[in-house]
């Protein structure tokens, strides 16, 4: 009768362990994280995988990936409107004095177009960068401009099997 009860026991102890565990797992030699304001740098030593390698054409910035991945705000949130929603990105300061912040959180990749106009429709500013479908950061600077207002024009010409978006976001200058 003892040994019975000592079986039942065990089993239902079993039952809730488990030994080892089946999902990925990467063990680092070394390597750390750091913030600064909003912006997070995580690296570490001793992956040595290299996943893929992304270039920027006008900057000539390099950035290799691997198992350490860019953090994403709202990495449930997946809009399929054709207009950036309120979580996809922040433009800011307004009003603004030196320069104007584009945070791109959307999932759709693809090349992104950005454009700022004056108040009688004048082309001032204008740029193209690739979105990889993680957080993306752009600043332009418009300490040379006048003070009044512009239009800054966001429009996004989606990968195959993203979705295009556009936006059309009103700066302040003082």
């Amino acid at each position: 009768m003892k040994n019975k009860i000592t079986v039942i026991i065990v089993s239902f102890i079993s039952i809730s362990c488990f030994s080892q565990s089946i999902t990925p797992a990467v063990l680092n030699v070394a390597g750390g994280s750091s913030q600064k304001g909003y912006y997070q740098f995580e690296w570490s030593v001793g992956e040595m995988s290299l996943i893929n390698q992304m270039e920027s054409r006008p900057n000539l910035f390099v950035l290799t990936n691997g198992f350490l991945q860019p953090y994403i705000l709202n990495p449930g949130v997946n809009n399929s409107n054709n207009q950036f929603g309120a979580d996809e990105i922040k433009v800011f300061p307004t009003p603004a004095s030196s320069y104007i912040e584009i945070d791109l959180f959307t999932r759709q990749q693809g090349r992104l177009k950005i454009t700022l106009y004056d108040a009688i429709g004048q082309r001032m500013y204008s740029t193209e960068l690739q979105s990889f479908g993680v957080d993306l950061i752009q600043k332009i600077p418009v300490n040379g401009f006048n003070t009044g207002t512009y239009l800054l024009h966001l429009e996004l010409e989606a990968d195959p099997n993203f979705i295009s978006k556009k936006g059309i976001y009103k700066i302040i200058k003082l």
